[in-house]
């Protein structure tokens, strides 16, 4: 039996293992950016939905598996908003909607480096990375009524949601699953320091964060309110007449900068490998 390759043998995979257990390192962070939406109301395109950017901050926990790839947890906390005021398209200028919510999500986050990339190693300090996940959210729309104040969309069922004269359509939930998807690029700016620019956006099984899906309904089965907030037109469209598009689910993301503290783990070093 060939001793000598044996060891040869142990010792390779020694150092892969030493390799990935050098890659494991912890990072916390903040991410400090704003909102992006893109869905019936606003903006035609989803490159504009930058120009209706909201604050949003969030908080990251993140297991560093090796060079490559790694797993976070995330939440965020922000504002969506969208007008018709923004849209270059003839009829949303005309329907003249509008809304706002706050967006909770908590994600689980899987991400990897397009190149070698570890905190406090400056041989592999800086990476552009994709990252994909899954998501939970929240949201409450809600709009500004001519009084100046604003008021939660849900509970009006402006479409005709839990009225009997429209016994399909049900009222909305007000949360939901989504795919997190993006791109960005690190920087370890300075030891355990590393600055992370990323955008994203977030696939959603829902029409309904700017409480705009399908049709109008007649005014009269709704409140004084829900009538003012269903129809801000000038022109009081027709029962019927299409208010959103049931076909295109909502979009929202964020962009931003994320600030992350590495913490190595202690018990990882390797030594006297060949001995």
């Amino acid at each position: 039996m060939n001793f000598n390759f044996i060891k040869n043998i142990i010792i390779y995979i020694s150092l892969l293992n030493c390799s990935v257990l050098l890659g494991q390192t912890n990072e916390i962070g903040v991410f400090l950016g704003g909102s992006l939406f893109h869905g019936d109301v606003g903006y035609n395109n989803a490159e504009s939905a930058i120009l209706s950017t909201q604050p949003t901050l969030g908080f990251q926990l993140k297991r560093n598996l090796n060079y490559h790839f790694g797993i976070s947890i995330n939440i965020h906390r922000g504002t969506l908003y969208a007008s018709d005021a923004n849209a270059s398209d003839v009829f949303k200028t005309e329907r003249n909607l509008h809304f706002k919510s706050k967006i909770t999500e908590f994600s689980l986050i899987s991400e990897f480096n397009l190149r070698p990339y570890m905190s406090r190693y400056s041989e592999y300090n800086i990476s552009p990375f994709l990252f994909f996940g899954i998501s939970s959210f929240y949201f409450n729309p809600k709009a500004q009524s001519n009084d100046g104040n604003w008021y939660a969309l849900r509970p009006l069922g402006t479409e005709g949601q839990g009225s009997d004269y429209y016994p399909q359509r049900e009222l909305y939930d007000l949360n939901g699953i989504a795919i997190p998807f993006g791109f960005g690029y690190k920087v370890n700016v300075y030891d355990y320091l590393t600055l992370n620019f990323n955008i994203s956006w977030r696939i959603t099984f829902t029409d309904y964060i700017d409480d705009v899906s399908k049709t109008y309904v007649d005014p009269n089965i709704l409140s004084e309110l829900g009538a003012e907030l269903s129809d801000q037109s000038n022109n009081m469209f027709p029962e019927g007449f299409q208010r959103g598009d049931p076909n295109q689910n909502d979009k929202y993301g964020f962009i931003g900068l994320t600030i992350l503290y590495s913490i190595k783990d202690r018990q990882n070093t390797c030594e006297n490998i060949s001995n």
